[in-house]
């Protein structure tokens, strides 16, 4: 099972980019689930801007509040949301 960041991006780097949203939102609802998603969209938040968003969209499909109130003030418009 997918549990840090890096194993994340891995798992996605080969889907088209339908499927790689569904996986980060899947994958976040486990992790979740399990009470170990808190680390993994702070940790795509410090790479870049792509794993910025995928971590917003895993915080946002796991209804981690926690991460997604600091990220009203954030440069990217898609992150922001």
């Amino acid at each position: 099972m997918i549990s840090t960041a890096g194993e994340l991006l891995a798992a996605l780097a080969s889907l088209p980019h339908a499927a790689r949203l569904r996986c980060t939102a899947v994958t976040a609802h486990r992790l979740a689930a399990r009470g170990l998603l808190r680390p993994v969209p702070d940790e795509l938040a410090a790479l870049g801007p792509y794993e910025r968003r995928l971590g917003a969209l895993a915080a946002l499909a796991a209804g981690d509040l926690a991460h997604l109130s600091v990220r009203p003030g954030d440069d990217d418009p898609v992150v922001r949301r």
